[in-house]
């Protein structure tokens, strides 16, 4: 074999998946929330007179 290592290393705990996945769960949702929020504070026919 061409590689020192064969094999990674790993020992993943479940509360290290669900602590992941929840924070990608939140930064995802806030991620969505603030540009709809701020869309449903625009009028439209005030943003149509820009375009």
């Amino acid at each position: 074999s061409i590689y020192y290592i064969t094999k990674l290393p790993s020992d993943p705990h479940t509360s290290d998946i669900l602590l992941i996945g929840g924070m990608a769960f939140l930064i995802t949702l806030l991620a969505t929330l603030y540009p709809a929020w701020k869309a449903s504070r625009t009028q439209p026919a005030e943003a149509l007179r820009y375009e």
